[in-house]
Order: structure tokens, then C-alpha cells, then sequence
């Protein structure tokens, strides 16, 4: 892998990285049950359904009156768990994540995705662009939330002289798995599917192998503003990242 090609890869690899009863003993005994029947011995017998009748009260010429009783359980119903948080709304494109378009104003994109996934979990502030790996312009500024992360600068293929949203990155390598779950691109390609998903939505896809030795992974590339990296590059090996835009990459 050589040239423009591994510049981008070693881009790509940066932006990766909750009864008991008691008896008496002094109760004074029980009279005899006057003409009852040979069978009732006791002073209680109990009939079916687990009810309790006094003998005397039963007559020898009558059968004992039986009380089914007959309880109804009502189960609570069934819930449908719903999608995790921001799935149907931050899909992820080549023209921007959700709302957040490419170009968009760094404020107004930060609002945006906080409103659906709370506040960032990290905000580097406008620093340098050498504070990034091959960024472009004057000033650049990255925020994340969770392994979600957004790049703003001042310079892209988009626009320039201006601050606006440049690139979004969903996944680390080292972290799948981590909140945000879940975000996928229009045709449900999310982190953990197989490459042939993509190929499924996109038609085809540029692959490349990668550099073991420089430690740089397979990455898969599908169109300008959309790639990532992978286990490999066969249908059968699985997204590792997702990135959109122009990013920080010449």
C-alpha cells in the first residue's frame, strides 16, 4: 500500500483511536357431635376446594355442600423494548450524520446531537490543526460522545475561510461495543456487521489490506465522503469504524 492510499489509511487509523395457628391447652374440650355420621370422627372435616365445614353442621341425609373456587391470573402486557437511543434519527451518510449535514455550524450541530444523546463526553475546544493528524486550516475543534466523534474546522473540501462540520467518526477499534449502540447507516449497516452489508447497500467497495507491519488495519473506502476500517476485506469480515466526510486528511 503506497501513496495517497496509505496517507489516508494512517488517517483513518488515528481517527479510530443497573399461617401459622396456635391451640389453646386450656380450652375446654369440644362436646360430641350429636347423630352424626360414622364418618365424620372429627369435630372439622374439610371438603373440596380446601374450604373448612363444622360437622355439626352437616346433616346425615344431605351430602356436603362443595365450593369451587376458581381464581383468574391476568398477565401484565406484553411491552416491545424500543431501539436503542438515537438509531432512528443520527443515520449515518456520506452527506453528514442525521441532521447534522456536512458544512453545518459547529454550534448548531453540537445542540443537535446533544438533544438526542445528552451532553458530549469529551470537547477538545478550537486548538491547532497539528494538535490533529493532517488537518487542514487554521483551527479545528473535535467532539465526542462516547465513540461518537464530530470534527469541525475551518477548511475541507466542503467549504473554507469558515468553521463547519467536516466529518463525523462512529467506532474505535479498541472500544466495540461502547455506548452510543447502535447508530447505522440508511440500509442498517451498523459496527459488528459484515462487510457484505455494505456491499449489499452501496452496490461495491473499494477495499485495501492494510499494513501489518505499521500496524494499520483493512480499511474499506465507498465513494469521497464515506469509509471506515475492518477485520479484513472479504464479504465475511466484520466493520470495525465509520466515517463520513472529508475529515483531517491532507
Amino acid at each position: 500500500m503506497t501513496g495517497p492510499r496509505r496517507v489516508i489509511a494512517l488517517a483513518l487509523v488515528s481517527a479510530a483511536l443497573a399461617g401459622c395457628a396456635y391451640l389453646d391447652a386450656d380450652a375446654e374440650p369440644l362436646p360430641p357431635v350429636a347423630n352424626a355420621p360414622e364418618t365424620l370422627t372429627a369435630t372439622e372435616t374439610s371438603v373440596a376446594g380446601g374450604d373448612v365445614t363444622d360437622a355439626s353442621e352437616v346433616s346425615p341425609d344431605e351430602p356436603a355442600v362443595t365450593t369451587t373456587t376458581t381464581t383468574t391470573t391476568t398477565l401484565p402486557p406484553t411491552t416491545t423494548i424500543p431501539p436503542p437511543l438515537g438509531v432512528d434519527e443520527l443515520i449515518l451518510g456520506p452527506d453528514g450524520i442525521g441532521g447534522a449535514l456536512l458544512g453545518a455550524d459547529p454550534d448548531t450541530s453540537v445542540s443537535y446531537i446533544s438533544s438526542i444523546l445528552g451532553a458530549p463526553t469529551d470537547d477538545s475546544g478550537w486548538v491547532d490543526p497539528l494538535e490533529f493528524y493532517l488537518c487542514r486550516g487554521t483551527t479545528v475543534r473535535r467532539v465526542e460522545w462516547g465513540v461518537l466523534s464530530v470534527m469541525f474546522g475551518d477548511e475541507s473540501d466542503i467549504a473554507t475561510g469558515r468553521t463547519h462540520l467536516i466529518s463525523w467518526t462512529y467506532g474505535l477499534i479498541d472500544r466495540l461495543g461502547d455506548e452510543p449502540l447502535g447508530l447505522r447507516t440508511a440500509g442498517g449497516v451498523t459496527l459488528g456487521d459484515q462487510l457484505a452489508g455494505l456491499r449489499a447497500e452501496f452496490g461495491s467497495i473499494a477495499v485495501d489490506e492494510g499494513d501489518a507491519d505499521l500496524d494499520i488495519p483493512p480499511s474499506f473506502y465507498i465513494g469521497p465522503t464515506l469509509r471506515g476500517l475492518s477485520t479484513g476485506v472479504a464479504d465475511e469480515d466484520y466493520v470495525l469504524v465509520l466515517i463520513g466526510g472529508s475529515g483531517c486528511t491532507g
